[in-house]
């Protein structure tokens, strides 16, 4: 199990896509939380938080677009470039753009897919 946290933490500051482990921790809640401060470390990526407030699971996505995996409430664009949420799994339902350096507490919706931009 701990190995589990470490290579998602580690993951997670080298901005890997997390998008499949996303719906691993879903269903056996292994990954630690990391807080906002915590996501300070990595760079250009986009840090997602199942829980408002930049709380619960978290993931990370770099240049990847498409399902989250699971539900993301909070959100921290640090790209160069605008990224746009969604309420819907494949790009569907209302959407939210988050601009670059951006950072949401609260979502307007809980997304279920994210398109990076460049």
């Amino acid at each position: 199990m701990r190995s589990t946290l470490k290579i998602g933490a580690i993951a997670a500051v080298l901005g890997l896509s997390l998008t499949s482990q996303a719906a691993a921790a879903a269903e056996s809640s292994t990954f630690r939380p990391m807080s906002h401060s915590q996501c300070d470390a990595a760079v250009n990526v986009v840090c997602g938080w199942s829980g408002i407030g930049y709380s619960d699971n978290t993931y990370a996505w770099k240049y990847s677009t498409g399902n989250t995996g699971a539900p993301i409430r909070s959100i921290w664009n640090k790209r160069g470039s605008w990224v746009v949420v969604y309420s819907g799994t494949g790009y569907t339902g209302d959407r939210y753009t988050v601009n670059a350096g951006a950072s949401v507490p609260v979502l307007p919706f809980p997304a279920h897919s994210i398109a990076t931009s460049g």
